[in-house]
């Protein structure tokens, strides 16, 4: 029950957010009368505030993609851009409506920047780059994260987004592909 009821909460937040893109917070008098529960219900064995839910929501979005993540190895698996459009892209599929939601509302003002963190960390220890123009290797890692977070978001942030297998390719030419290139002079 206390994961059902979990699920109703976020459900809950997931709505409200979508009713409310500008918002950046509400109160548990709000989610609780949304998800049909009291809001003692939420204090007592689920949630102290609205931040707690939105730490859960990372933890809960972000935990099993980066267990795959971590199970990456180079020799096995591949590049890292053909690694993430075949185990990652489907993760994120999965969870698609409250990624979307956390992309196109201000629900969570701080999740790109939770992803970049979390992620850049990862491009640091498990992909090899070329450390060029007076950059280092964090700022490489910024610009490689966050270009794939771009690409990701421009995708999921759709209403119906194309499923992930056939989403894979163009994940993998955006990701091959120059500035230059998409610029038409």
């Amino acid at each position: 029950m206390a994961k059902n009821t979990r699920e109703l909460i976020i459900r809950a937040l997931i709505t409200l957010a979508k009713k409310n893109p500008q918002r950046s917070s509400f109160t548990m008098t709000e989610i609780a009368a949304e998800a049909g529960i009291s809001r003692q219900a939420i204090y007592q064995k689920h949630f102290n505030n609205f931040e707690d839910i939105i730490e859960y929501i990372h933890e809960e979005t972000n935990q099993h993609i980066f267990n795959v993540f971590n199970k990456y190895c180079p020799s096995n698996d591949g590049d890292p851009i053909s690694f993430l459009a075949d185990h990652i892209l489907p993760l994120i599929y999965e969870k698609r409506e409250v990624i979307s939601t956390l992309y196109t509302t201000q629900v969570d003002p701080c999740w790109k920047e939770f992803l970049r963190g979390i992620y850049s960390e990862w491009v640091l220890k498990n992909v090899n780059y070329q450390l060029k123009y007076n950059f280092n290797k964090e700022d490489i890692a910024y610009i490689i994260t966050t270009m794939a977070i771009s690409f990701i978001e421009v995708w999921i942030r759709k209403d119906n987004p194309i499923p992930p297998e056939e989403y894979r390719e163009t994940f993998i030419q955006l990701s091959k592909t120059s500035l230059c290139d998409y610029i038409v002079s």
